[in-house]
């Protein structure tokens, strides 16, 4: 494969690097711009290194060895590191932890997030660079976010920007499929936060020109419908009821009406309906039996509710209960629910930070940053921690087809990638400068 920087993404970034200077960029940061420039190779020689390295969720030994390279990596730019390892039972690899820590710290103290896994695992998805498209599984989402993380400190770290700084690094192992309980695996990240005042995430870069500044949370419901079988002949007559598939269809276009618009989604992903219904929460499957002539006994629903803050989820609770609880005859209903990921509030906090992405962006010569709409991705670590301290993502790279076998990178946005977080981390740790 190609080691070299392909002349395109050079290009690129010679133009960024020249429009940057036409700015007011202080000494420092004109040496964080030669400094990313002079590493672009070896810049995306790591990224190749890390992509072929298989590391799905479920692969704890490749989720540790990509963690290996970037704790040695992180140790060489003066960081502390430590691995945090999942119960067994959990069937995850585990976090890693770098820390730079100053006694007294000249800016704000800085949390860097990252994810070693990827949605699948690798193999026939290696790294292919054909000069305009890279491939390979996690190449976007997200080791070249990762590696935009690590070159941006190296910049730093050359350019005497580190000390005096506290700077820490939290890579998770379990981003794309995370353990739970949530409160366990996601123990430690919210611990780091709490002795942090900011919190940058480098999952890719949201197409148009936007940074991420809120994430709606998870949570999963599960309905059970009972209805009174019996001969279908009677069904929705005083004698047989509505039966438990009709009585799920009204509660389902129940929701449908009741969340076709807003931050909140209803979203049903599985029914089983019939005389007889089983399910197997560990294969996420299961079977139904029944017959033509017989009205149905039970249904059995799952899906997902996902909402901005927490008052517009337990609202949304409220409305589902009391849409379950209206029950056709001779029904009945339960519906439960499990809360996984918090939802990550907009903040004027975290609409400063991007205000500082957005300076930094047009200081390079990059295109001018907006909010982007809550509702356009899914949920992410930084859900974990948006409650805590100022926050924001979507500071990696720009590809196409994430989570699927065809996710990509665009080369091109490596370099200014890089660009745009070493200086975003250098103003943050610095704002004198």
């Amino acid at each position: 494969m190609h080691h070299n920087l392909p002349g395109v993404v050079l290009a690129s970034l010679l133009a960024a690097a020249q429009a940057s200077r036409a700015q007011t960029l202080s000494p420092a940061e004109k040496r964080l711009v030669q400094s990313v420039e002079a590493r672009l190779g070896e810049e995306m020689a790591a990224l190749e290194k890390v992509v072929n390295v298989d590391s799905g969720t479920f692969n704890t030994e490749g989720v540790r060895e990509v963690g290996r390279f970037f704790e040695k990596e992180l140790q060489a730019l003066g960081f502390k590191t430590r691995w945090i390892p999942m119960p067994e039972a959990m069937h995850r690899g585990g976090h890693l932890v770098a820390e730079r820590v100053a006694a007294k710290p000249s800016g704000k103290r800085v949390l860097l997030i990252g994810h070693l896994d990827t949605v699948f695992e690798g193999q026939g998805h290696r790294f292919q660079n054909d000069g305009a498209v890279i491939r390979g599984a996690g190449v976007m989402d997200m080791k070249g976010g990762d590696v935009v993380i690590l070159f941006a400190l190296k910049a730093l770290e050359s350019a005497g920007m580190l000390e005096g700084a506290t700077v820490r690094v939290f890579l998770t192992g379990d981003e794309e499929n995370p353990g739970l309980p949530t409160s366990e695996s996601r123990r430690d990240i919210v611990a780091v936060a709490k002795e942090s005042d900011v919190a940058i995430s480098f999952e890719p870069d949201t197409p148009g020109g936007t940074i991420v500044v809120g994430r709606r949370g998870l949570s999963t419901w599960s309905l059970d419908v009972t209805g009174a079988q019996g001969h279908s002949a009677y069904v929705l007559r005083p004698r047989s009821g509505a039966g438990a598939v009709y009585e799920a269809s009204r509660i389902l276009d129940g929701f449908r009406g009741a969340f076709s618009a807003g931050n909140v989604t209803v979203n049903p992903g599985l029914v089983l309906g019939g005389t007889d219904v089983a399910y197997d929460t560990t294969k996420s499957a299961g079977t139904s039996a029944g017959k033509y002539n017989v009205v149905s006994k039970a249904v059995t629903v799952k899906g997902d509710l996902r909402a901005l803050d927490e008052p517009e989820r337990e609202a949304a609770k409220a409305r589902m209960r009391e849409i379950a609880a209206a029950n056709l005859p001779k029904t009945s209903a339960k519906l439960e629910f499990d809360d996984i990921v918090p939802g990550w509030p907009i903040t004027e906090g975290n609409r400063s930070v991007l205000k500082t992405i957005d300076t930094v962006s047009r200081a390079l010569g990059q295109p001018p940053l907006t909010e982007a709409d809550p509702v356009s991705r899914g949920f992410g670590d930084s859900n974990f921690v948006g409650g805590l301290l100022s926050a924001a993502d979507g500071l990696g790279v720009k590809g196409d087809g994430i989570h699927s076998p065809g996710e990509s990178l665009d080369p091109k946005s490596l370099g200014p990638a890089t660009l745009r977080a070493a200086l975003l981390i250098g103003r943050l740790l610095h704002p004198a400068n």
